[in-house]
Parts: structure tokens; C-alpha cells; sequence
């Protein structure tokens, strides 16, 4: 079989894109580009891990035999990142219009049904309290009652505007963004089949367009927070990209980790001042200055 060189998302929360690397048998997944996680069939029908496997340094863990057409392909492997496969797409739909508000799974292949769809959308996994939007700050400081932590605000504002009764839909997403409908949960029968306009779809995670000043400035400060991670998106307008890259460059760190997955920089002078500021954050921070990463 000849090696496989793909990309998928983790959304719902969303923590970037995975680089793949599939020979069959056996695979190596990456968050960074630089250390590989190897898995293969136990024999038994189980897929297991065997071993990891760092760029420039090969085989750190775990044994060579049975994996040598990985650690061929992984030698061998393309320029970083690999193309993004997961076109089908599950979106929280807002209970007004019915269009895409929030992304909750991603789907190489077409789902099967409807069954089992989860409705309820993560900003962040429940441990990552690290979040501050600065319009809840100022709330906050002059009514410190008015809410709950800011990820749990931000979770409860998106949810509820797809309340009560939640509606969720698959579409398959062209190159031109275009999205084909399939099967979802509580969808009017004429929905199944339709076809919504790229524009339609929110660009980033969640639809960044609110009624209320409040809730608009939290959504941008979300995506804000998660900027250097969503520099890995697809189908990023100019303007949506150079807002993010310079928005990543306050989260050096972030930025840092992911920088083997980078595509080509509108902002490449700001980039690299900002990769240069997180190898000296992390020289001064004694190896913690990654301590606010999300998990």
C-alpha cells in the first residue's frame, strides 16, 4: 500500500489539525509536525501504540520491526501541512434561520444517518480555564455576579441560540465552500438535500456576526485566543488570515508549537519576531512556559 499523507481537525473543542501519516497497517499522527505518535494493528483487530518517532532524530520509542514502511514514509513524507480531508462537516444551525452557527464534528467519509449526533457545542475542553474575554472582564468588574467563568459563559451563549430544541446537519464542503446538505437532527424534510452558500458559513468556528455588541466582542476575543491554532484552517480569506496571524503573534508560545504546520505568512516579519520571542520566553520559563496549553 502506498502511503497516505493527510490532515483531519479536532473540533468540539477544537485543538487543531492532526497531521496523518497511513500505510494500512500502521500510522503516525502528529499535533506539531516534529514528534509523530505510531499506532498499529495488534493483530487482534485493535489499533495500538507502538512507538514515537521525532523529526530529525527517528525512532525514539518502541521497536522497528513491523513498522519499516512507516518509518519509510515518514523519512520520505511531503512538505508540512498536509491537505485537510475531512470535508464533511456537522454544524449547529441557529434556531432562527436555520444556518450554520457553530461547528461540532468534522467526517472524512458521509455519516450514516442521523443517529447519535451530539448537539451541545465546547469551546474548550472542561479542564482549559484559562480563557478571559475582555468584554466579560469589564462586565465583570462592574457587576462581578452578573455570570460564570468566561468559558461557560461563551459555551452558554453560543448553545442558547439554538435552544430549545437544537438543530444539527451535515454538509459536504467544496473547494469553492459551497455546502451539501445531508442528514442531521430535527431537520425540516426539505433541508436534506439543500445546498447553502459558502458565505453562509461561518468562516472560523463559530458565526462571528451577533445582534449585541457583548456577544459579538466575546466571539472575536474566542477566536482571538485561539488564533495561532486556527492559522491552520482552511479556506481563510486574506484579510480573515492576516487578522489571525497578527492576533497569534500575542501567543508566541502557541504559535511556536504549531510553527512546522504553517502555511506561507502574509506576515512572515511578525511571525518570525514572534517564534524568536517564544524560544527565549521558554529559555527564561525554565520549560514551562507551555504550561497554558490546551489539552
Amino acid at each position: 500500500m502506498y502511503p497516505s499523507y493527510y490532515a483531519l481537525r479536532r473540533v468540539n473543542p477544537y485543538r487543531g489539525v492532526v497531521q496523518h501519516v497511513d500505510v494500512g497497517g500502521a500510522i503516525a499522527s502528529s499535533h506539531d509536525g516534529l514528534v509523530w505518535h505510531l499506532r498499529a494493528d495488534d493483530g487482534y483487530g485493535l489499533v495500538r501504540p507502538v512507538g514515537v518517532w521525532e523529526a530529525g532524530r527517528g525512532l525514539k520509542i518502541g521497536q522497528p520491526r513491523g513498522l519499516e514502511d512507516l518509518l519509510a514514509a515518514l523519512e520520505t513524507c511531503p512538505a508540512l501541512p498536509f491537505p485537510i480531508f475531512d470535508i464533511w462537516e456537522l454544524w449547529l444551525l441557529d434556531r432562527e434561520e436555520g444556518m450554520p452557527l457553530a461547528l461540532l464534528s468534522t467526517a472524512r467519509v458521509a455519516p450514516r444517518g442521523g443517529g447519535g449526533i451530539e448537539t451541545e457545542w465546547l469551546p474548550f475542553t472542561l479542564t482549559y480555564t484559562g480563557f478571559r474575554a475582555a468584554a466579560l472582564a469589564q462586565r465583570d468588574a462592574v457587576a462581578p455576579d452578573a455570570g460564570g467563568g468566561h468559558r461557560d459563559m461563551l459555551a452558554k451563549m453560543v448553545n442558547h441560540t439554538a435552544r430549545p430544541f437544537a438543530m444539527a446537519q451535515w454538509f459536504r464542503r467544496g473547494q469553492d465552500g459551497v455546502g451539501h446538505g445531508a442528514a442531521g437532527l430535527r431537520l425540516p424534510y426539505e433541508w436534506r438535500s439543500r445546498a447553502v452558500a459558502a458565505e453562509a458559513f461561518p468562516e472560523l468556528l463559530v458565526r462571528e456576526k451577533w445582534n449585541s455588541r457583548l456577544e459579538q466582542s466575546v466571539i472575536n476575543d474566542y477566536h482571538r485566543w485561539l488564533a495561532p491554532l486556527l492559522l491552520l484552517w482552511p479556506r481563510l480569506s486574506e484579510a480573515t488570515r492576516r487578522r489571525l496571524e497578527l492576533q497569534a503573534c500575542e501567543k508566541p508560545h502557541w504559535l511556536a508549537r504549531v510553527r512546522y504546520l504553517l502555511p506561507p505568512a502574509l506576515e512572515a516579519e511578525r511571525i518570525q519576531a514572534a517564534l524568536v520571542a517564544a524560544r527565549m520566553e521558554e529559555a527564561l520559563a525554565g520549560g514551562d512556559a507551555y504550561q497554558d496549553e490546551l489539552v
